[in-house]
C-alpha cells in the first residue's frame, strides 16, 4: 500500500495536497480505493459552492462497499474532477493522480489539524 509523505490525511481517508496558501485538492487514499474495491459510481452532492466542516458531500460505489465522504474543513469548492465522471474506476489506478475535488479555505490551516503520513499507517495498520 502507498502513503505519499508530502501529503495530509483525514481520518475519514482522504488525502489532502496543498496548492499554494489557501487551495488543496482533496483525494481517495490508496487504503480507502483497496477497501472499495473497483470504483463504479462517485456520487457528489454538493448543493453549493461551499462546503461545512464534516458534512457529507458526496458517495463511492465499489464493487466490496459504498464509502461516504465527510469535508474535512468549511470551504469553497474551486472544481471537480470531470475525469471521473466517465472513468470513476481511475482512482483505482491511481488514487493520488485523480483528485475528487479542488477547494480553497478563507484562513491558513495549521498543518495539525490533519494526520501526517506517519500517523495515518498508524490508523490504518
Amino acid at each position: 500500500m502507498f502513503i505519499p509523505k508530502g501529503l495530509q490525511y483525514t481520518r475519514n481517508h482522504l488525502w489532502l495536497r496543498k496548492i499554494g496558501v489557501y487551495d488543496y485538492f482533496i483525494g481517495l487514499t490508496d487504503f480507502a480505493q483497496k477497501e472499495i474495491g473497483r470504483i463504479n459510481l462517485i456520487e457528489l452532492k454538493l448543493e453549493d459552492d461551499c462546503m461545512k466542516k464534516e458534512i457529507l458531500w458526496g458517495t463511492i460505489y465499489g464493487y466490496n462497499e459504498t464509502f461516504t465522504l465527510v469535508s474535512p474543513f468549511e470551504c469553497k469548492i474551486m472544481s471537480t474532477n470531470i475525469t471521473l465522471d466517465k472513468s470513476p474506476s481511475s482512482i483505482n489506478n491511481n488514487p493520488y493522480l485523480n483528485w475528487l475535488l479542488r477547494v480553497s479555505v478563507e484562513m491558513v490551516i495549521s498543518p495539525s489539524a490533519f494526520l501526517s503520513s506517519e500517523e495515518y499507517i498508524e490508523l490504518i495498520l
